[in-house]
């Protein structure tokens, strides 16, 4: 077998003539290929190249076998409006034609109508109208595309859900920055159209467009074009796969660790809110309590209206004998307008020092603000 090796123009290639090539069997001739055919190595199997090749080998044997050529599309025909649009006569330019534009600006409007379109185009034609007021060729093409670029921009994703395709009212924005005659008017006719033939593609642009690859390599898919090609395979070793796995384990350590942190927040949260309403449920208690003495008249300790924080006791501060365990001392009721008065003196301080720091720091500049 030959190794295929890429065609070099610094290499010379071999020259076989008909006395070089040795005489096998037929079912070895089939088995070992003894030229090379300039192709890749996984086309060499198609049919159509396979069958010439054996004829072509069969031929050089001796053996009188029918000539076979790889079928190729007819390019034969001509072409009727040649000559109208292309002539012979041509001047050569002094110098090379050059010019800035690319391609997409020379080549015109992209959309090309079909059959369906010239029919609905002919109808709506067919009404009696001036020639002014028709809608030419050009005019349908324009308009088609600007539906078409419109739509792709602000709905990128619509094969998704072809329900939510933009109403003429949505995409009537596009059509008001271009100043020809009756343009909108042919818009608001052609959108009917389109809109229908963008539903039967389900959301696909009306045109064919070419298949590109996307993300990964996938040689299965015949209708992909300019695939990307490599020629030197990435050599898998243990030791990559042991970093890949090791990778993938520390990246689940760590999400399980996230998880469980979340899950915990959620916990802490959940109890801090059911503390709240409890103290809450507590206060309101109190509060009616405090209004029904102040009806009866009762005086008395008010421990009952305030809410003493437990103090964790240790075996160092537990007393030996809980029965001789001093009284606590009683705590004068601190009133809200106490703790409101504490905290705008503390407030206060606050923005007196700040103010202190700031005129420290201004000092030698001058406020034109």
């Amino acid at each position: 077998r030959f190794r295929q090796r890429k065609i070099s123009v610094k290499q010379p290639l071999l020259i076989l003539r008909q006395s070089d090539i040795p005489d096998i069997d037929e079912e070895q001739q089939r088995e070992v290929q003894q030229i090379e055919t300039g192709v890749e190595k996984g086309e060499e199997e198609e049919h159509h190249l396979q069958a010439a090749i054996n004829a072509s080998l069969a031929a050089a044997a001796g053996a009188k076998v029918q000539q076979i050529y790889i079928p190729t599309p007819d390019a034969s025909k001509v072409f009727d409006g040649y000559s109208k649009y292309y002539t012979r006569k041509f001047a050569e330019p002094a110098t090379y034609i050059r010019f800035s534009s690319t391609v997409e600006d020379t080549s015109g409007c992209p959309y090309c109508l079909d059959e369906k379109d010239f029919e609905f185009l002919e109808k709506i034609n067919s009404t009696k109208r001036s020639a002014s007021q028709k809608c030419s060729e050009d005019m349908f093409e324009l308009i088609i595309q600007q539906f078409e670029s419109t739509i792709t921009e602000r709905q990128p994703f619509l094969s998704t859900d072809v329900s939510q395709i933009l109403s003429f009212e949505e995409l009537e924005s596009a059509f008001k920055g271009v100043n020809l005659p009756m343009y909108l008017n042919f818009a608001k006719m052609i959108y009917p159209h389109w809109k229908a033939r963008r539903i039967d593609r389900n959301g696909k642009p009306i045109m064919y467009t070419l298949k590109f690859e996307e993300g990964e390599k996938d040689d299965s898919d015949p209708y992909t074009c300019f695939r990307r090609r490599e020629f030197r395979q990435v050599r898998k070793t243990r030791r990559s796969d042991t970093q890949s796995s090791e990778k993938l384990r520390r990246l689940r350590t760590e999400m399980e660790a996230a998880r469980t942190l979340t899950e915990m927040v959620v916990r802490r949260e959940a109890l801090r809110k059911d503390l709240l309403q409890l103290e809450w449920d507590a206060f309101k208690q109190r509060s009616i309590l405090k209004d029904l003495k102040r009806k009866l008249g009762i005086k008395g300790d008010d421990d009952e209206l305030v809410t003493r924080k437990k103090k964790q006791v240790t075996a160092d501060t537990a007393p030996i004998n809980r029965m001789a365990a001093p009284k606590v001392a009683e705590v004068d009721l601190i009133t809200l307008d106490d703790v409101y008065r504490k905290r705008e003196s503390a407030i206060e301080a606050a923005i007196e020092e700040k103010l202190a720091r700031r005129r420290e720091q201004d000092i030698g500049w001058e406020d034109y603000t």
